[in-house]
């Protein structure tokens, strides 16, 4: 295979990039921790031929090259579903080029761990080391390169479920999918939030949440990363979605908040809440914003720990019981969350 222009070589041993991801200090570490324990003990392919069929049966069909030892190859790579999602852990042994087709059904989100990456998208190429996010749209094909020490952390969106969302959050239909731009600026306010996102889903794999919790969980999960995407990184829709939009009724407004109260211990989605209302997504979270300054879910979280504070001031039950009443499956964080609101941890507002 041709090396593509815009593709330089990368060093065997290229910086090993395990501290802090660019522009968000401790998510770099903190996801090289939660992915070393979900990632760990992953299954070894030495052929790279059988490497790249393996990769083409869940993503895209490609062609793998091995641009050092052939008898060095190693893939090393675990997936796992996260409702909607599928997560996975990819790295080689040696130096490699990958050539991706479009996959056509999915978006496909790198984010470096360490190592170093470098991607031809056609007009728009770069490359950089840990911290570096990659986005492959579903009608475009990509060509990367990777060193040797290059491991990536992958979650995979489907095409139709991002479309939808963009549909919902414009209120007409699209002509064509959403394509993101290649890659997030490096220190940008995408790239800090997608990276906080990629810790949180690989240490919620890592430790997976009650099985009766873990469906809808996940499906929230899904819809932040899309929300994400949408949101806060460019994409062929992104001008359409900055356009001013107007405030519901006040009606609407209530409806979603009577809904979020008496549902405040379930895994809700803004999807959800907004069907409830009557409105879309964006008009739901524009009329909160007038509202109430926040977005619908924030709106949320804070009747989630004023229910928590008033039943652990009750002595209402353990901490564990009334974390998980109010919709807190990880108990590390409702502490956290809970001692930066009301300047104390739940154990100490119990005993008092």
């Amino acid at each position: 295979m041709l090396r593509p222009p815009g593709l330089p070589h990368l060093p065997m041993n290229a910086h090993l990039a395990t501290a802090h991801a660019p522009g968000h200090a401790g998510t770099g570490a903190w996801a090289c921790e939660a992915a070393a324990a979900w990632s760990a003990g992953a299954p070894e392919v030495a052929d790279p031929e059988q490497a790249s069929c393996e990769l083409a049966s869940v993503y895209s069909p490609n062609q793998l090259r091995v641009l050092g030892s052939p008898s060095a190859f190693r893939m090393r790579w675990r997936r796992g579903a996260m409702g909607p999602m599928l997560l996975s852990a990819l790295s080689f042994d040696v130096e490699v080029e990958l050539q991706q087709q479009a996959s056509q059904s999915f978006y496909l989100v790198s984010t470096q761990l360490r190592g170093r990456a470098q991607i031809d998208a056609g007009r728009v190429q770069g490359g950089g080391g840990a911290g570096l996010v990659v986005i492959d749209s579903a009608t475009c094909p990509v060509h990367k390169r990777f060193s040797a020490d290059s491991q990536r952390l992958h979650v995979r969106l489907s095409r139709e479920e991002v479309a939808a969302a963009c549909t919902q959050l414009l209120e007409r239909p699209l002509t064509r999918p959403p394509e993101f731009q290649p890659m997030m600026a490096e220190g940008s306010a995408a790239q800090q939030r997608w990276l906080a996102l990629t810790a949180l889903l690989f240490d919620r794999a890592a430790a997976p949440p009650p099985p009766a919790l873990a469906p809808r969980l996940y499906r929230q999960f899904a819809e932040l990363a899309i929300l994400t995407l949408l949101t806060e990184h460019r994409h062929s829709y992104s001008d359409a979605l900055a356009a001013p939009v107007g405030a519901p009724a006040p009606r609407h407004v209530r409806r979603a908040q009577e809904y979020m109260r008496a549902h405040a211990a379930e895994p809700l989605t803004l999807a959800e809440v907004a069907q409830t209302a009557g409105v879309s997504l964006r008009t739901l979270s524009a009329g909160f914003q007038a509202c109430h300054g926040t977005s619908p879910m924030r709106w949320l979280r804070e009747v989630r720990l004023q229910g928590a504070h008033a039943d652990l001031s009750r002595a209402d039950g353990s901490v564990a019981d009334i974390a998980l009443r109010w919709g807190f499956a990880h108990f590390g964080r409702f502490a956290a969350e809970y001692a930066r609101r009301f300047g104390q941890s739940p154990s100490r507002t119990l005993r008092r």
